[in-house]
């Protein structure tokens, strides 16, 4: 065995310390179209909300084309659902994104914006009938990306979305059947020929 391995302290029972790392989970919303909501997209593991701009831009402003990409640090993110932190407790009043879930199962899109004290006031004065969940964040913890660094998809990657695989499986077949009409008006000219 070489040396280097037996230095290695045997470590038994439990491992000490924190496992999660020293990243923080972020989630990212995708806005397609310039005056349109944000929409859930996923979620980045970042140090900081710079490099969660720079992740979720990498993987997520290439999955399709959009406008603007937004990130909000989990921990600035209250919601309805159980695993969510609400507190009430009441601070300064100030500006809240709303993000609203109709059906379960559904994506989280942005809806508008309420003045509040706290995260409960905030989902209690957005709080609408139809929407089977509440997010809301601060808006000033909300860090929306710059056009013009987001890095967006240089070719046509069309093929990785269920509409693009349709759409060229569609050309394939047009492509097939055109090319028995033609086979079979050549071998109509053929005969009337011969």
């Amino acid at each position: 065995m070489s040396k280097l391995r037996q230095d290695v302290e045997i470590v038994t029972g439990d491992l000490q310390g924190d496992a999660g790392g020293d990243l923080a989970p972020y989630v990212v919303f995708t806005r397609l179209k310039q005056d349109g909501p944000f929409v859930y997209a996923g979620w980045v593991d970042a140090c900081d909300d710079a490099m969660a701009m720079h992740f979720a831009c990498e993987h997520y402003g290439q999955d399709q084309a959009c406008t603007c990409l937004c990130v909000i640090h989990r921990k600035d993110l209250y919601g309805t659902e159980a695993h969510m932190p609400l507190p009430s407790d009441a601070g300064e009043r100030r500006a809240w994104v709303v993000f609203r879930q109709n059906d379960p199962g559904g994506l989280f899109s942005s809806v508008d914006s309420v003045e509040a004290e706290s995260p409960a006031a905030a989902v209690e004065a957005s709080a609408q009938a139809n929407a089977n969940a509440i997010w809301v964040a601060p808006q000033s913890e909300v860090i929306e990306s710059d056009p013009d660094a987001v890095i967006w998809r240089y070719t046509d990657q069309s093929y990785r979305l269920a509409r693009g695989y349709g759409k060229l499986v569609r050309q394939k077949w047009e492509a097939v059947r055109a090319e028995r009409a033609i086979n079979e008006y050549e071998k109509e000219d053929i005969k009337e020929s011969f």
